[in-house]
């Protein structure tokens, strides 16, 4: 018989430091990348890639991270918890110390599983259980697990707020679904239908508000109504970034025909659309002079993760004279990219309840990315404090249901 949880459980004096959280990992590896040394390497450790959701219990969880973080902190790395269930190590270890780092934190995990669960041994993926990352190397993968990382705390958080819904998998036939709605209904129709847009405006002190840039998008929330109103699509996984691609073929295949500003615009986009025919012909098609005054805006993760593609995308935007926008930087991985290198003119920062210790935290890298003449916006901006916060690091320009209740005519 195995023993009980609570027996298998470490003492406080064997935990080791208390881990720190991911907008410390964020900061960290910021720091280390405007002062790159050979030999720091970051190791994530994934309960949540390797164990299925159904062996995740607390117990085992705990005493996972607990065993990972005491082992971690004997190497002398820093540990940071950057999930409910997955932690991060970040030191500076020679070759043969990360390959013994690694190796010993595959047995300490793999013993501790063990015990919970006699048997599951051969269950267990160990391909995705503890993975190394040279920042001198392989600087742009870590960023990008990390970011994930932020992505998926981002998604949870939205879900708790939402509320439980027992609601089902987006599928390939409800993206099909999309693309013959907007066949059927003709672009006119389906822009009055599902196509909205928001303003990000200037705002400081006691100031005017003044509008700077208009976002257009198709909403989920209105698209969802008549076409599958019982899928729940933002938890749907890969087949979202499908159906996302699909929607930006409509945008770009509708926008010349919409009644947009005079003034500047934007569109999100992912990466792979810029090499589709469809944006093809929407740069052929669309006056230089408006091309100009257009913003594409991509989503930080997305960059990171096809970052070579991007290069090449950047390339050809800006040789057309539109800008570039990196949409969802959520506050605790502002930093975590140069936004001057990736070629970004703007920086969409998500506030959100909870966020101001994270964001002054972070003042540094807004005030430097202001400095490489990048202009941070920050946007779900949908309470008051966020212009105080925004303010005191030089953020004017703001986004969200707030500014729309601002902005509304009096009737």
């Amino acid at each position: 018989m195995s023993e009980p949880a609570a027996e298998l459980s470490r003492a406080p004096d064997d935990r080791g430091p208390k881990p720190q959280d991911l907008g410390a990992l964020v900061q960290d590896m910021g720091k280390w990348r405007h002062a790159p040394e050979n030999g720091v390497n970051l190791i994530v450790v994934s309960v949540s890639s390797a164990l299925p959701e159904t062996k995740r219990t607390p117990a085992l969880v705990a005493q996972l991270l607990d065993g990972v973080g005491a082992l971690g902190a004997k190497k002398g790395c820093t540990v940071y918890q950057v999930s409910a269930h997955d932690i991060g190590l970040l030191g500076k270890l020679d070759e043969g110390a990360l390959i013994s780092t690694v190796r010993d934190l595959k047995v300490e995990m793999l013993r501790t599983i063990e015990r919970n669960f006699p048997g599951s041994f051969g269950t267990i993926d160990q391909s995705r259980l503890v993975l190394s990352y040279d920042l001198a190397n392989n600087y742009r993968s870590a960023a990008d697990r990390v970011a994930k990382f932020a992505e998926s705390a981002q998604k949870d958080a939205d879900a708790a707020e939402g509320g439980e819904k027992k609601l089902r998998a987006l599928t390939s036939s409800d993206i099909q679904k999309v693309m013959l709605a907007y066949q059927k209904f003709g672009t006119d129709k389906f822009v009055k239908a599902f196509v909205r847009h928001q303003d990000a405006v200037y705002k400081k002190g006691a100031g005017a508000i003044e509008p700077r840039l208009t976002e257009y998008y198709i909403s989920m929330d209105l698209i969802r109504k008549p076409l599958f109103v019982d899928v729940e699509m933002r938890g749907s996984g890969r087949i979202f970034q499908e159906f996302t691609l699909v929607l930006d073929q409509i945008m770009l295949q509708s926008f010349n025909k919409m009644p947009t500003s005079v003034g500047r615009c934007s569109i999100n986009l992912n990466v792979e659309s810029v090499f589709t025919e469809a944006f093809e012909n929407f740069i052929e098609e669309t006056p230089g002079n408006k091309l100009a005054n257009i913003v594409f805006e991509f989503r930080q993760a997305n960059i990171v993760e096809n970052f070579d593609e991007f290069q090449v995308a950047r390339g050809l935007i800006k040789s057309k004279g539109a800008t570039i926008a990196v949409d969802q930087i959520f506050p605790q991985t502002v930093g975590l990219v140069d936004l001057e290198y990736i070629g970004a003119s703007l920086a969409k920062i998500h506030w959100r309840t909870g966020a101001e210790e994270m964001l002054r935290e972070r003042a540094k890298a807004i005030k430097y990315m202001m400095e490489c003449n990048v202009t941070p916006i920050m946007i779900r901006v949908d309470t008051e404090r966020a212009f105080a916060v925004g303010e005191a690091m030089g953020i004017n320009i703001y986004q969200g249901f707030h500014i729309d209740e601002l902005t509304r005519p009096k009737a």
